[in-house]
């Protein structure tokens, strides 16, 4: 098989768990086995969380129609699970409790039967309000290797034209705060947690827009409220600015949505 035909079969959630678990590897050999169990504490967390809630759905939606209950392989909460382990430290009851918050916010939080933020994220965010946990992203310190998967993820999804803009208005505005100190820029941009977020997260495409004019829209506000958060909440720089962008998404579909769809819709 040909690596055209292989990269074309290959599916994007499955080159995401390949990349993480790349980077997941390189940390281990890099920090030693003592953060093995931190790491697993959170992936099955979420793996069984997101099981136990889908096999319950499943069964309810399968005994109303007399059908069996099909098991599939939750990937995007190994995905979750992954993200949450290379980025947060803390006790083992911590961990999974943030585990247990981006699994819940999967299937709770949903307008449309789509959830509304992205799961990881929106763990992270309401972790530094209420857990005493480390958002260290010690996970995403080698700047090279994250992104160089990085960038075979964002090409798999073609989201370039979301990741693109929020670098580039994040860099504009805080070359400003920065007083145009250059250094201190690129001192800012040029680390792996902050490549990590752009690559990995921003471009999650459930709670992403729905088309490219959109996303370019997605892209912007979240560079914005980055900055925005830097000023007035250092921890939550990145974590906040995709939260709130995450919220602002289905009023951007709207606003995107040629006027045909939209009168469609209406």
């Amino acid at each position: 098989m040909g690596m055209k035909r292989l990269w074309s079969l290959l599916k994007i959630y499955d080159l995401m768990i390949i990349a993480l678990l790349v980077l997941s590897a390189y940390n281990l050999s890099t920090f030693g086995f003592s953060v093995i169990p931190s790491m697993l504490a959170v992936v099955l967390a979420a793996v069984f969380l997101d099981i136990g809630i889908s096999y319950a759905r499943e069964k309810r939606q399968a005994d109303r129609r007399a059908k069996h209950v099909i098991h599939t392989f939750p990937k995007s909460a190994l995905i979750t699970g992954l993200i949450l382990g290379l980025v947060v430290e803390g006790s083992l009851l911590f961990l999974v409790m943030v585990a247990a918050i981006a699994i819940l916010s999967k299937h709770i939080i949903r307008i449309k039967g789509r959830h509304v933020f992205n799961p990881a994220n929106f763990a992270l965010f309401a972790a530094l309000l209420i857990l005493p946990v480390s958002q260290s992203w010690w996970g995403t310190g080698n700047l090279v290797l994250a992104g160089l998967l990085g960038l075979v993820v964002v090409f798999k999804l073609r989201r370039f034209h979301l990741a693109v803009p929020f670098l580039a208005v994040h860099a504009v505005i805080m070359l400003v705060i920065f007083s145009f100190d250059t250094n201190q820029l690129l001192s800012h941009i040029a680390s792996g947690a902050f490549v990590f977020f752009a690559f990995y997260m921003l471009t999650e495409p459930v709670t992403s827009p729905v088309n490219v004019k959109g996303r370019l829209v997605f892209g912007v506000l979240a560079g914005i409220f980055a900055a925005l958060f830097y000023v007035v909440w250092l921890p939550a720089m990145l974590v906040g600015a995709l939260f709130f962008a995450d919220l602002l998404v289905p009023f951007i579909n709207r606003l995107s949505m040629p006027k045909s769809l939209d009168s469609a819709a209406l």
